[in-house]
């Protein structure tokens, strides 16, 4: 990124991706959130002060993923129950995504139940790695995979739900004698599965969900694509924007129904607007209150 800021306190729409990840775990009723930080943990921490639902843990060394869940253990203890794995610079991941995933890993009673998606280019994912039934048996990470298994369309996108207890049994077993000299947590994979636990592969997460951010482009991208969510919230709500290509609206504004947002508007902060109201155009507000029925035209909030 090259920053001082920590890549997961960059604004998508606002916002610090990350905090788009903290509330789609809240959404499907995690009451506890884990985060794992390492650069500029100080700063991570005086953002989220008042979240008193999140604890803090420190990888003073970035060793891979594996051990990021492995520097968690001594704040799981004997956790039993479902765990929830995800990065913290993929802001796109939805709600209704873990749903789907938790659906699933209490349906099949899985060890590890992991989120893939199908990418016609993809890239350097690692590969979800399928047995001739068409039941997952493992992933391998790009630099670690053959020729043929790059031909694999469907890849791991750093979303898991394991059984805590499970893999809490088998996270200290993880070596890094692969390419990168890291400790991957889906070598955890095949590792349950000799156990005897089943696995379990959910292919339901949209291409566009998968992108995270390592780079500027890619954070514009990645905010154009959540400003278009966005927006779409509100028009399936009851409110028109009469040209989406030129508005901007922040995720904390709320909308009334058969309000008219017309071009060139910029809805920031935490915008109240209510019912029958037509915004714009040319119109910035900030962090307004705005009755019913009003009409708001060429002003600052």
């Amino acid at each position: 990124m090259k920053t001082a800021l920590p890549k997961v306190l960059h604004p998508v729409c606002n916002q610090p991706m990350l905090t788009y990840v903290f509330d789609a775990c809240r959404e499907v009723g995690c009451d506890r959130l884990l985060c794992v930080i390492g650069f500029g943990a100080e700063k991570i921490r005086a953002t989220y002060a008042d979240q008193k639902d999140v604890t803090w843990v420190e990888q003073t060394q970035p060793r891979g993923t594996g051990h990021a869940v492995q520097v968690c253990k001594p704040c799981l203890g004997a956790e039993d129950g479902e765990l929830l794995v995800l990065a913290g610079d993929g802001p796109l991941v939805q709600a209704e995504t873990l749903r789907q995933l938790l659906a699933v890993h209490r349906r099949r009673r899985s060890a590890c139940t992991l989120a893939s998606s199908i990418m016609a280019n993809p890239g350097s994912f690692g590969r979800v790695i399928r047995d001739e039934t068409g039941e997952m048996i493992g992933v391998v990470e790009y630099l670690d995979a053959t020729e043929a298994q790059h031909q694999i369309k469907e890849v791991n996108v750093s979303l898991y739900c394991f059984d805590a207890a499970r893999l809490l049994a088998v996270i200290d077993d993880l070596r890094n004698d692969n390419a990168k000299g890291e400790y991957y947590l889906t070598d955890t994979l095949g590792m349950l599965r000799a156990r005897g636990y089943p696995l379990a592969g959910v292919p339901t997460v949209p291409p566009e969900d998968v992108l995270s951010i390592n780079d500027r482009v890619q954070l514009a991208e990645v905010s154009r694509l959540m400003q278009q969510r966005i927006q779409r919230r509100h028009m399936l709500a009851g409110v028109t924007i009469e040209d989406p290509s030129s508005t901007w609206i922040d995720p904390r504004a709320a909308i009334g129904t058969d309000t008219t947002i017309r071009p060139t508007t910029v809805v920031d902060g935490r915008c109240r607007i209510g019912r029958r109201c037509v915004i714009g155009p040319m119109v910035h507000l900030r962090d307004a209150v705005v009755k019913d029925d009003q009409i708001v035209e060429h002003s600052h909030g």
